[in-house]
């Protein structure tokens, strides 16, 4: 999802943040209109799916194989 600043990118900010974090979009209002009072481990976790996408992109892409029997839920 991509959004310009300005009216309504705090929001969609909060939705993504929410929607990756698996936190409400309460508790994401609390951290802040920077997000200054955000929990460290949700830096951690921020970089964690940032790389599973960047994974899934060089596999779309054909530079990157990933055998399906390493594959688990």
């Amino acid at each position: 999802m991509t959004a310009e600043p300005g009216k309504g990118y705090l929001k969609v900010c909060i939705n993504v943040l929410s929607e990756t974090t698996g936190l409400s979009a309460g508790t994401i209002k609390n951290w802040g209109t920077d997000f200054h009072r955000r929990p460290q481990y949700v830096l951690r976790l921020l970089r964690q799916a940032d790389l599973l996408n960047q994974i899934k992109a060089l596999e779309q892409a054909g530079h990157l194989t990933i055998p399906q029997d390493s594959l688990r839920d």
